[in-house]
C-alpha cells in the first residue's frame, strides 16, 4: 500500500477517506440547512480531511522506522588475487565462489526508507 495524501478537493488517496467518514458522520445533522451554507461546510471538512492527511502521511515518512529486515538471495563472489611470493615467484588466482540462499539483515537504523 503506498501512503498517498490525495488532494486539496478530496476526491482521492487518504484526503478522500477521511472527507467522507467526516461527511458520513457529520452530515446528517446538518440535513435542514440551505444547500449554500453546506458547501461551505463540506469545503472546509474538504481542507481539514487534506491538512490532516498531509500531517498525518508527512509524519509517517519523516519518522518510520523499519526493523528487522531479512532478505535472501545468490550471492557470486569474484576471486583474483595473487599469492604471496615465495622463492622469488608467485601465483595468480581467480575464480567465482556462489552461494546460494545467502541471508542478508538489515545494516541501518531503519530511518529514510518511505518515500
Amino acid at each position: 500500500m503506498s501512503l498517498t495524501i490525495g488532494n486539496r478537493n478530496a476526491t482521492s488517496g487518504m484526503t478522500k477517506a477521511i472527507y467522507d467518514e467526516l461527511y458520513a458522520q457529520l452530515s446528517p445533522p446538518l440535513s435542514g440547512m440551505k444547500a449554500e451554507d453546506f458547501e461551505k461546510v463540506k469545503d472546509g471538512w474538504r481542507k481539514l480531511a487534506y491538512a490532516v492527511s498531509k500531517g498525518v502521511i508527512d509524519h509517517i515518512k519523516a519518522n518510520m522506522e523499519i526493523k528487522d529486515v531479512h532478505t535472501k538471495g545468490t550471492v557470486t563472489t569474484a576471486i583474483d588475487i595473487n599469492t604471496g611470493t615465495t622463492g622469488g615467484h608467485s601465483h595468480r588466482v581467480t575464480g567465482t565462489e556462489t552461494s546460494q540462499d545467502a541471508t542478508f539483515d538489515q545494516s541501518d537504523d531503519g530511518t529514510g526508507h518511505i518515500a
